[in-house]
């Protein structure tokens, strides 16, 4: 019995063997792919209206929208899929990442295209997600998928345990999460050749790499983490380094003058959403807004504020943290609200009070927990509860603290005050660099973002880390 399943999976292997082979456009060369062109463009179709839902929808710029399609439709005519049609989206968020769905589904966010530096920079990008549809690498990740849950079928029949059958399915799973490295190196080929087609520099392939690899270092200072925080670079593992051997070792002749552009797109993105949309909150200098829940406060610049989709949590060089969240209304007295909220006997909060600030009704409670410090403060709201929880140790406790003071003394409604409800979220203003003594340190100083980080992020967006830095044009945010 056993023989006769493993002779019927050799045949379906066989058939599918000559069913499936084909030539890949990209490389030319005979493969065996289990999903046909079709198929692709049908996941596109079902998958992207649940990218636009989970990458807070489409950037709505017409200016940028145009431009972005221009030159991707500029290096799709390079391609060996000329006459496909492809779909280029730019998605409202402030990640920074580009993405590809088969059938010619390209994504971009308004992160990204804001970091770019210039022209050759946005089309390195786009060429590399138009690489891995022309080499059809989603279909062949779900061809070593399916062929891969053959064979475990194949050895747990042999060994006669489900175990290893599991086992082989598991591992082949967290391989085929996202694409090989070596699928990553191909697309990086296809995006060289495309780029010099077109006439652009494919060094700046390179050097945008370079500059998300100071980003990341800048977002692990940020978080204290030793992982890489860029979603580019955890999709896209290849280093600037590897990117520019690729580069330096193709067999496509680099133009005598190519493309940079750098002058061109400054003026394409001048205007472009800095950071996080309106309706998500955004920070003007030391104060953050969220005009849906109609509330703004601000903070000493010692915090810097992380903005995540259900929390802000401000961070110190230290250890100190506070984190912000809104609950849902409650019955209880304030309290007693607090005791359940941090799970603590009503005995066990210390130095409660209760006060009116502005139109809230505000109350604060301490206690310990394993060598550390913890106070709530909640603004009782007509429909929602804002809460803030301030942890410690107890050397920085009583300075950190005074410095929630800033909080709690200017949370309030925005509809109160109506400078406030003028605000609009931080956008990108293209200057000319001016030559004249502390120019660059005060548009810094006059930047419309956290001034923590607010040098840092300067630099990484302008690309001045770079000795002789020689930009005439410099991104600043207002």
């Amino acid at each position: 019995m056993k023989y006769k399943i493993i002779n019927s999976i050799i045949l379906i292997l066989i058939l599918l063997f000559f069913k499936s082979c084909g030539i890949n456009p990209s490389t030319g060369k005979n493969e065996i792919i289990l999903m046909s062109e079709k198929e692709e463009d049908q996941i596109g179709i079902n998958e992207h209206p649940k990218i636009l839902k989970q990458f807070g929808g489409v950037y709505d710029n017409e200016k940028i929208q145009n431009y972005v399609e221009s030159l991707g439709k500029f290096l799709v005519s390079t391609s060996e899929l000329p006459n496909k049609e492809f779909k280029f989206t730019i998605l409202n968020t402030p990640i920074i990442n580009a993405f590809a769905l088969p059938g010619g589904y390209i994504y971009l966010t308004r992160g990204l295209i804001s970091l770019c530096q210039n022209e050759a920079q946005l089309a390195g990008v786009i060429a590399h997600e138009i690489g891995h549809v022309t080499a059809r690498h989603t279909a062949k990740r779900y061809t070593k998928t399916v062929g891969t849950s053959i064979l475990a079928n194949v050895f747990g029949v042999l060994a006669n345990n489900p175990s290893v059958s599991n086992l082989i399915n598991q591992s082949a799973s967290l391989y085929l999460l996202s694409f090989s490295r070596g699928q990553e190196y191909e697309a990086d080929l296809l995006a060289t050749r495309y780029m010099i087609r077109a006439g652009f520099d494919p060094k700046e392939m390179g050097n945008f790499l370079e500059k998300m690899e100071k980003y990341s270092l800048l977002q692990k200072k940020i978080f204290k983490s030793k992982r890489n925080r860029s979603e580019l670079l955890q999709t896209h593992p290849n280093s600037s380094k590897r990117v520019k051997e690729v580069i330096k070792n193709t067999e496509e002749r680099i133009p005598i003058n190519p493309i940079i552009g750098e002058e061109v797109f400054l003026k394409k993105i001048d205007g472009i959403t800095f950071g996080h949309k309106e309706d998500e909150g955004f920070f003007i200098n030391n104060k953050f807004i969220h005009k849906p829940l109609g509330i703004s406060f601000s903070f000493d610049e010692e915090f810097y504020f992380i903005n995540n989709p259900k929390y802000l949590i401000g961070v110190t060089e230290n250890e100190t943290k506070i984190l912000f969240d809104v609950g849902e209304s409650s019955n209880l007295d304030n309290k007693s609200y607090m005791s359940k909220w941090a799970k603590k006997s009503k005995k066990s909060l210390q130095n409660c009070s209760s006060k009116k600030i502005n139109v809230f009704n505000y109350s604060t409670c301490m206690f310990s927990e394993s060598e550390k410090k913890v106070r709530l403060f909640m603004f009782r709201g007509e429909k929602q509860i804002f809460r803030f929880v301030f942890l410690s140790n107890e050397k920085e406790f009583q300075v950190y603290d005074k410095k929630n003071q800033i909080i709690i003394n200017s949370f309030q409604e925005i509809s109160n005050d109506l400078k406030i409800q003028n605000m609009t979220a931080p956008k990108v203003k293209i200057i000319s660099k001016q030559k004249k003594e502390n120019f660059l340190e005060e548009v810094i100083e006059e930047m419309s973002i956290q001034p923590r980080y607010s040098s840092e992020i300067f630099n990484i967006i302008n690309g001045l880390y770079k000795k002789n830095s020689e930009q005439k044009k410099i991104k600043t945010i207002y």
